[in-house]
């Protein structure tokens, strides 16, 4: 489900199905890759007692987890909908 702004107090449900989600996390994850690489390139280390850099070096963890977290989230619906497709066709 997705939640899509305030009408009138209440929240409007739209009801996905796994396809749509599945290309919804594609995009996602393209746009978070190409702002972790972004980061990562601009990335010189961490120098010794810098905030700054420690700053940023938390932030390209971040990014890196969420990236990953999105991977597996795409495997999973990936897989869900494979095994869906193989019983349909049983």
């Amino acid at each position: 489900m997705v939640f899509t702004g305030i009408k009138a107090g209440f929240f409007m449900i739209i009801a996905q199905s796994d396809q749509e989600k599945l290309v919804a996390l594609y995009k996602k994850l393209a746009e978070a890759e190409e702002k972790y690489k972004q980061k990562l390139s601009r990335f010189r280390g961490v120098a010794h007692e810098s905030a700054s850099g420690e700053l940023a070096s938390s932030e390209l963890k971040v990014r890196e987890d969420f990236v990953t977290s999105l991977k597996s989230e795409v495997k999973a619906l990936e897989e869900k909908l494979s095994s869906n497709n193989s019983s349909k066709k049983s």
